[in-house]
């Protein structure tokens, strides 16, 4: 790790605000009782707060009894308004920067800011607090020990699709956000990727008034989630068990899990699925090499169709 001398010497630092530092403020995600006492003295402490949205960050200045001038940094327009920012800390002033809910950067605005000030050799400073992805892990239920985080899943094409194949074959445990109008589709297709029995946890308005996590299998969620019984409106996290990772003994077994493989690719394509989609999809769920699963399911025959 390299560090800059603005970085160092931060034993003797309390919990207020550090001149000519940006600190990162993380704010509740719901429950203002939330934010933390570092957070808070922090807000109190600096010059300027800059907000993802002011009007936001106004109303949880107000239950604080914080009045700091505001500065706005939509996700928009975040390039052009960094520059008196950073002029803003060259001169010394104590900056805070919050995004409307949880910890900043996380699917949200910011990342070119802070990486401005560190270009500039400015102090970083994390204040950490609450994380919906953390919150939704953590009441999952689920292996928390290794896992990945996909915030926002493309919303179509060619490149959600690579998103979820690559997730259905991880055997982290994964987490996704979504909006309450982009959830019932999201499980299904997560559902027809990974199988109906994969555990999972629909996390819905985390720490807010009508909190709700619901604990199943991918379809008994997607199933749920199309008749309406868990309710769509609001902010989600989805959380899911990775793939069961495979160990075969060539020893035991010189064609390994290929034959395997293969009666799930001809049961898939019985169910409607096409065989090269069929074929690309088990391959990379069970880490195993695509174009000999092909050969395996068209006797021998070329591979360019997985291509």
């Amino acid at each position: 790790m390299t560090t800059s001398p603005a970085d160092s010497g931060d034993q003797g630092r309390g919990g207020g605000a550090t001149a000519g530092a940006l600190h990162i403020v993380s704010t509740p995600i719901g429950n203002l009782a939330d934010l933390s006492a570092r957070a808070a003295a922090v807000l109190r402490e600096v010059s300027t707060i800059v907000a993802e949205d002011t009007r936001v960050t106004r109303t949880l200045l107000q239950s604080i009894g914080v009045s700091v001038p505001l500065v706005a940094l939509p996700a928009f327009d975040e390039i052009e308004r960094i520059h008196p920012i950073i002029q803003r800390l060259k001169q010394g002033e104590a900056v805070a920067f919050v995004t409307d809910a949880g910890t900043p950067l996380v699917s949200d605005p910011g990342a070119r800011l802070v990486a401005a000030a560190i270009a500039e050799g400015i102090r970083v400073i994390p204040i950490p607090g609450a994380s919906a992805l953390l919150a939704g892990l953590v009441a999952s239920g689920l292996a928390s020990a290794r896992w990945s985080f996909e915030g926002f899943l493309p919303r179509s094409g060619s490149e959600r699709a690579a998103a979820i194949e690559a997730i259905a074959a991880d055997s982290r445990t994964t987490i996704i956000y979504e909006a309450g109008n982009r959830v019932a589709e999201t499980l299904a297709n997560l559902t027809s990727a990974c199988g109906s029995d994969r555990p999972a946890a629909v996390c819905r308005e985390l720490t807010k008034l009508h909190e709700e996590v619901r604990r199943g299998t991918l379809g008994s969620l997607a199933d749920a989630m199309a008749a309406g019984s868990i309710d769509a409106r609001g902010e989600f996290v989805i959380v899911m068990e990775g793939a069961l990772e495979l160990h075969v003994d060539s020893a035991d077994d010189p064609d390994g899990p290929y034959a395997a493989a293969l009666v799930v690719v001809e049961r898939c394509v019985a169910s409607g699925e096409s065989r090269s989609r069929a074929v690309r999809r088990i391959a990379l769920l069970w880490r195993i090499d695509r174009r000999r699963l092909w050969a395996a399911a068209h006797g021998g025959e070329g591979d360019a169709a997985v291509d």
